[in-house]
């Protein structure tokens, strides 16, 4: 009978000594030991591995008999661990994970404690046996592997890279496309292009380069005098070609309205020329500054500014009420300027012209008048705007030379003019009322200066007036003037002559 009895070993039997050396072994030992540990060969080749492993499984399943519903323990070997045991490798769960029936979460934190609690022994001086592990708990949502949700977040990504795609490249091709219109209006488009005087249309346009001037000034200038119909174009020609920095200074000369690559060309290639320029007689200080201004030859603003107190000689003296120092003093010529062009190199040109004209002969003559040289010019400014014929001058020099020594006012509409922002063919009632030192309707004697720079044949006709009795003149729609010796007179031929 006793040979067929089988005996079961006790449920709470204690684990031998020399296994539970062994888990602590395996458990403490790290893995890059355990794994130098395996001889070079692999792990099935060796006997003595296997042997040792087999003896191990068998010890623990004594350990842990069988449940009632013929199951093991929680506590029991694992097909998993089995394996580990045949190869003889320890391998560390971060280096291969282990996995159990209940999930590879559940396999760890029973690996992690049973290792705990190996390492630190009972109250009783034992070691703690597999056996007490505590139960496992389902896996929280919050404690979730990280190879679960990276791949996850990593679609998430790129599914919100995909959905804003199309959106990046609409807004690339909506720029691309803002750019390539603006470049073609640059290439092509025009730009308004500021009138010039009227004058002379085969007379040269003027400007000057000075260092430290900038392509886009340089556009802005030309577009104004109307050498070139498109500033954008032409920037755009200087960009492509890389042509902004390579301006020559200097003076050059341009027709109106050239092709925007040869102003360009002429530019580059240094082809300046000699400034020369025309004042008419009779021109004023504004008329001068805007003539010289829609030849590129200065601002218009700063001339009339600087002609305010320009008086480089004694009789230029700025007087009370007078609106240029300059006025008048500015010789009526034709000019070349070979050095820099400022308004200032160009009033002082001009100005030692007129003061050589006026030679010591001259001079004395007028002192012989009683004359000074800023009466003098202030009377022949006012015979240079009133007569267009030279046989007209020596005679309305007359009357205004009478009507001064009589005391009466001069009343010449060219003093009126003067004040006007533009040219008027005839002054009104109205217009003899303005309120200003210069109305010679209202203020008797001359206006407080020279009205226009005269020519030298209004200043010999001041110098050299005719001998008549004539008080009165008016000129007619073609310029000529008619003289009558009396107010009735002077009514009736201006009802013929208008």
């Amino acid at each position: 009978m006793h040979g067929n009895k089988k005996e079961r070993a006790p449920k709470q039997a204690p684990q031998p000594a020399e296994t539970v050396k062994q888990q602590e072994k395996a458990v403490e030992q790290p893995a890059d030991k355990a794994e130098a540990a395996v001889p070079e060969g692999k792990p099935q080749d060796n006997p003595a591995a296997k042997e040792s492993t087999k003896k191990a499984a068998a010890a623990e399943s004594a350990e842990q008999p069988d449940n009632p519903d013929g199951s093991k323990e929680e506590g029991a070997t694992t097909p998993e661990a089995s394996k580990v045991a045949e190869t003889g490798t320890a391998e560390s769960p971060a280096a291969k994970p282990a996995k159990t029936s209940k999930g590879e979460k559940q396999q760890k934190t029973e690996q992690s404690e049973t290792a705990e609690k190996a390492e630190k022994p009972e109250a009783g001086g034992k070691a703690s046996a597999a056996a007490e592990t505590p139960a496992p708990s389902e896996p929280s949502e919050n404690h979730k592997p990280s190879d679960v949700l990276e791949p996850s977040a990593r679609e998430k990504l790129r599914a919100a890279l995909g959905r804003l795609g199309w959106k990046k490249w609409a807004a690339i091709a909506a720029v691309f496309a803002v750019l390539l219109g603006a470049g073609l209006f640059l290439a092509f488009g025009t730009t308004h292009v500021i009138e010039r005087s009227d004058r002379d249309a085969k007379e040269n346009i003027y400007m000057v380069v000075k260092p430290g001037t900038t392509a886009s000034e340089i556009s802005d200038h030309l577009t104004r005098l109307g050498v070139i119909d498109s500033r954008l174009r032409f920037w755009w020609l200087m960009k492509i070609q890389g042509d902004a920095q390579k301006f020559k200074t200097g003076t050059y000369a341009f027709a109106p309205h050239m092709d925007e690559q040869a102003v360009l060309d002429k530019l580059v290639s240094g082809d300046t020329t000699v400034v020369r320029f025309t004042i008419p007689e009779g021109f004023g200080i504004k008329e001068i500054a805007k003539r010289l201004a829609d030849e590129g030859l200065v601002d218009e603003q700063e001339f009339l500014a600087e002609a305010k107190d320009f008086a480089p000689y004694d009789y230029m003296k700025k007087r009370p009420n007078e609106r240029y120092a300059a006025e008048g003093y500015l010789f009526p010529d034709t000019y070349e300027i070979h050095s820099e062009v400022t308004p200032e190199a160009i009033m002082k040109m001009m100005a030692e012209d007129f003061d050589t004209r006026l030679t010591p002969a001259l001079r004395q003559q007028a002192a012989a008048k009683n004359l000074s040289i800023h009466d003098l010019i202030t009377l022949a400014s006012l015979v240079e705007k009133e007569a267009r014929y030279d046989e007209d001058r020596p005679i309305i020099a007359q009357v205004f030379f009478k009507r001064l020594q009589m005391g009466m006012p001069l009343q010449s509409d060219t003093t009126l003019q003067y004040l006007m922002a533009g040219p008027k063919e005839d002054v009104s009632i109205e217009d003899t009322k303005i309120d200003s030192p210069y109305n010679t309707y209202q203020h008797a004697g001359l206006p407080p200066g020279p009205i226009a720079s005269p020519g030298m044949k209004s200043i010999l006709a001041v110098l050299n007036p005719a001998s008549t009795d004539y008080l009165y003149f008016v000129a007619d729609r073609q310029g000529h003037n008619h003289y009558s010796q009396t107010y009735d007179e002077h009514l009736a031929i201006v009802e013929q002559v208008r």
